[in-house]
């Protein structure tokens, strides 16, 4: 199959680089074993745990509970012996201080002492067993250990209150959140996360669309969905190759019949290199706003990935698996009608989901961590009548997902070595050609290799450093895409020709096709017969990282600097040249009762080709290296805090120095109220998109005329290439400023969040096209406003029977955004022209609400609650749109002043409320082995969005479920 020659073939390209690979992971590995000795004079100590003051208020209480109260502050594991906390109570505790004095002062005077044993994770050990650690070193056997960690859903901010735009999701929500296994789902419905489009006329879902497992597309805070940062255990997974193309012909589509796909795009294209499953995902945070100093390269938001971490004190594993059917999916015919005419069926699709887990120490200081998941996804659909080989092909997906950790924590600092691997494909069989497959491959590679050194407290200059901690990285990715098609030579066979209804032509075995081409019933108009493919493309990039971050305490606050050198060399080929023949002229229409060939290519008595197209290979490549910096400090002085820094890069490509200062200041008139102002500048990522395009070939189209002696031999055009110019120009940007209430309200001591942002994006880019010329321009603008309120609280548990644990979080956001092109392939609109209410508007300049990626009001709420000793566990999401009334292209076109103008006309949209649920029960527990059942129900009450479909696509879905099950040990 070609799927299976698709993963075949990624693999051996992938293979011929793991020396490489290798070396520069060697290589890595030898500066940074070099970074302690650079600071000698100090004594090193490892880097543990981040120990930032955290407000406390935990009254004292049995242990256990009190344990509890801990984790949910604070977002720690601890893990302890079974036994250890029976009968003993703990102190109370209050203020606000580091999370490792405040465990060590809740548990003075209960004979029990704690080991660190990561950045956030600790171990309880009562006093034989520290006694055991002293006299024989760190190894203390602890018996059978119990681990709690926190559920807290969804936490408002960090321990720093300048960031007012910081969410962290976690535990329960993850899973109520995510649809299947795609991480990006999690982001749904938070303030300032837009994926909805309510005026998509052709939102029907195909056999393309329900068995697609890439990640959703989410626009952050107004920013394009390409312009967000995606980080993955620190590791940005980018991809700066882009995810638009210029030409025609978005997505393969069955209803374009006969047409080839469009040679000059490549499909399957995404903004990420990895693809994240949500099955082992520990928090996710995104950043909206008021971002600090250490983050760049993005316009939109900050999304960072944390994985589960290695298991340092024993052995642990996972596996899980679960799956959903088409059998149990809600279809819904959306069409303005309101009916199918044509009678289309519902896609089938069955969608499987595996992963298994395994952590654990190989030695007394070092852990190692396997992981890997694997979503599959399969349908069916019909071909046309013509093909008489096959009525019905089948087309899949496969995502697969690797990672592997290994953490050493040494007398020099602890060193991290993580790689994170992505192999993606998904087949399409064109349905109007016999044999026309596309493999859309995605293969994404990103390894790091980490050291963090913790120094101890020194003077500087009369500066006093405490916590000073320094983190080393080098980091290697790659991501290739490919389409790999099963052929390079594709036909267009003429089956019958008819002129005026009647039949002139028919071909018989003399053209080679009639043992799989026919005509179907009833037909009296030319019937042609497709074969073969147009070749494979080639797009991806190859990164080499670089970084050094500083960090630690002075004076009344904290400060940061560091600074990152990326080195990318991208690529863009079809590795061979590929033919059309487009055009076959038979001997009926030509009025002759055969053809003499005087050549073998495409010619037979029958018929002959007329008229072909050459798409020229070519290898495009770009290199571009980037330096950042970036530098802050943030200081309290009673009620005031101030976070300031800034931000400066170069790359060699645009040859700008960019400067984004960042700037938020804080008032605290009274305890647990806050009051924030920002003002932060962030510019767009480094792209090599134009570069890699320029210089594509366009097609070559000939012609010939084999009954005429002067016209028998090809005829050629000039070849003329795509130009994609893209230099002199400035860095685009996005200005922001933003005001923050924020505090803990005093009923029922829950977070709570009031903020509005205001943020102009200038100098983005554009294109200017000419025939087959784009030209990028700063011509491109955009704007974002909005208002959200936000809640979340671990609510005190009723009296109910069984119920250990209620959190809960809430909000609501108006936003209005406005951009003048969507893509850095389309033009600024500038000339353009909207007729309006009786008014000219250009596009560009046209801010009216337009229902796609601008939903004016959203409401939120989630709800996670455990059971009978965490057993069964209820996590609920709810999401509402509020009714809103948006302007809609009519499709009619009016003149004004003597220019074109489209009419725009009001259409209100109706409100939409949705419900997630996700449930587990845990039906076996032993020591630390487990098994549970889980089923998750997406869209409850099976409502669907105001997107209409065509009468040829008319399906969309509502209600999906999922069921599985989970094995610990």
């Amino acid at each position: 199959m070609a799927l299976q020659a698709g993963l075949k073939r990624g693999a051996g390209a992938h293979g011929a680089k793991v020396g490489k690979k290798l070396a520069i992971l060697l290589t890595s590995s030898a500066i940074i074993l070099v970074t302690p000795g650079i600071s000698s004079a100090q004594t090193a100590k490892p880097a543990a745990t981040a120990r930032r003051d955290i407000s406390f208020a935990i009254p004292a209480q049995p242990l256990t509970a009190a344990i509890k109260a801990f984790i949910r502050a604070t977002g720690w594991q601890v893990g302890y012996p079974a036994a250890l906390l029976q009968n003993k109570s703990s102190s109370a505790i209050s203020g606000r201080m580091a999370p490792e004095a405040a465990l060590g002062a809740m548990l003075a005077g209960t004979g029990i002492s704690m080991r660190v044993t990561g950045p956030e994770t600790v171990a309880l050990i009562g006093e034989a067993d520290a006694a055991t650690a002293v006299d024989g070193g760190d190894s203390t056997v602890l018996g059978t250990i119990t681990v709690d960690g926190t559920n807290k859903g969804v936490y408002l901010g960090t321990d720093s209150v300048s960031d007012t735009g910081t969410t962290t999701i976690a535990a329960g929500q993850i899973v109520a959140r995510s649809a299947g296994n795609d991480a990006n789902d999690i982001l749904r419905n938070l303030p300032n996360v837009q994926y909805q489009n309510d005026v998509d006329d052709d939102a029907g879902v195909s056999d393309q669309d329900v068995i697609d497992l890439k990640p959703r597309e989410v626009s952050i805070a107004g920013g394009r969905v390409y312009e967000n940062n995606f980080l993955l255990e620190g590791m940005a997974i980018n991809t700066v190759t882009g995810s638009e193309e210029f030409g025609t012909g978005a997505e393969l589509d069955d209803l374009d019949r006969g047409s080839p796909p469009a040679q000059e795009r490549f499909f399957g294209l995404h903004s990420q290199s990895v693809y994240v499953p949500t099955d082992f995902l520990q928090d996710v945070t995104v950043i909206d706003s008021n971002a600090s100093a250490v983050y760049g390269n993005f316009q939109g938001g900050v999304v960072s990935y944390r994985m589960q971490q290695v298991s340092t004190d024993r052995w642990t594993g996972s596996v899980s698996t679960d799956f959903t059917t088409s059998d149990w999916t809600g279809y819904h015919v959306a069409s303005k009608s309101g009916l199918n005419p044509t009678g289309v069926a519902t896609p089938d699709y069955l969608k499987r989901r595996q992963a298994i887990s395994i952590s654990g120490p190989i030695t007394d200081n070092i852990a190692i961590l396997g992981q890997y998941s694997r979503q599959t996804a399969v349908t069916e659909k019909d071909k046309d009548y013509q093909y008489s080989e096959s009525q019905r092909v089948g087309e899949e997906a496969q995502n697969e997902f690797y990672r592997a950790q290994i953490k050493a924590t040494t007398d020099l600092g602890d060193f991290t070595l993580e790689g994170v691997y992505t192999d993606y494909v998904q087949a399409w069989e064109y349905a109007s050609w016999r044999n026309m497959r596309i493999d859309q491959i995605a293969q994404g590679l990103n390894t790091k290799l980490q050291h963090d050194y913790e120094f101890s407290d020194f003077d500087l200059a009369g500066m006093a450093l405490s916590n000073v901690r320094l983190e080393s990285k080098l980091g290697y990715g790659t991501s290739d895409n490919i389409n790999d098609m099963n052929g390079n030579v594709a036909r267009a066979y003429k089956q019958t020709f008819y002129r005026s209804n009647r039949k002139l032509f028919e071909a018989t075995e003399l053209s080679g096709i009639s043992d799989w081409c026919r005509t179907p019933p009833g037909i009296t108009t030319t019937t042609i017969c497709y074969d073969g493919a147009t070749g494979d493309k080639e797009q991806g990039q190859e990164q080499l990282t670089w970084s050094q971050d500083l960090s630690g305490d002075v004076g009344n606050g904290s400060f940061k600097l560091g600074g990152e050198y990326v080195h990318t060399d991208a690529y863009r080929r079809r590795p061979e040249d590929a033919t059309y023949y487009g055009v076959y002229t038979s001997k009926g229409e030509a009025g002759v009762t055969g053809f003499v060939c005087k050549t073998t290519e495409e010619c037979n008595e029958e018929q002959y080709a007329s008229n072909k197209t050459v798409y020229k290979a070519f290898d495009v490549d770009a290199k571009l290296n980037q330096f950042s910096a970036y530098a802050e400090v943030e200081q309290t002085w009673e009620w005031f805090n101030l976070r300031a820094g800034g931000r400066v890069s170069y790359d060699d490509y645009m040859k700008n120095v960019d400067l984004a200062p960042r700037v938020v200041a804080t008032i605290t008139p009274w305890q647990d109220f806050s009051i924030s102002l920002g003002a932060n500048r962030y510019y767009n990522a480094q792209s090599l998109a134009y570069a890699i395009r320029e210089r594509q070939p366009r097609p070559v189209t000939s012609t010939r005329n084999i009954l005429k002696p002067a016209e028998e031999n090809w005829k050629e055009l000039a070849e003329t290439y795509f130009t994609s110019s893209a230099t002199g120009l400035d860095t685009p940007y996005t200005d922001e400023f933003t005001v923050g209430l924020s505090g803990i309200e005093p009923l029922l001591g829950g977070q709570w969040r009031l903020r509005f942002m205001d943020r102009r994006s200038k100098d983005q880019f554009a294109s200017d096209k000419s025939g087959n010329s784009y030209t990028l321009t700063n011509n491109g603008t955009g704007a974002y406003q909005s208002v959200s309120a936000e809640y979340s609280k671990e609510l005190k548990a009723p009296e109910l029977p069984g119920l250990d644990a209620l959190l809960f979080n809430a909000s609501v956001t108006w936003s209005k955004r406005e951009v003048s092109n969507d893509s850095y392939y389309e033009d600024s609109f500038e000339d353009d022209y909207i007729y309006y209410k009786g008014q000219s508007y250009s596009k560009a300049g046209f801010s009216v609400v337009t229902g796609n990626m601008d939903i004016p009001v959203r409401f939120q709420t989630g709800l996670s609650s455990s059971w009978l000793d965490d057993a069964l566990k209820l996590d609920v999401t709810a999401n509402y749109n509020l009714a809103y009334t948006a302007a809609l292209d009519t499709e009619d076109t009016i003149s004004v002043d003597g220019k074109q103008h489209s009419i725009y006309e009001d259409f209100d949209f109706k409100s939409l409320m949705t419900f997630d649920l996700a449930a587990s029960y845990e039906v076996y527990k032993k020591d630390n082995a487990g098994l549970s059942f889980n089923v998750r129900v997406e869209n409850v009450f099976d409502q669907i969005g105001n997107g209409k479909t065509s009468d040829t696509r008319p399906w969309v879905i509502g209600r999906t479920f999922w069921v599985g099950a989970k094995a610990t040990f």
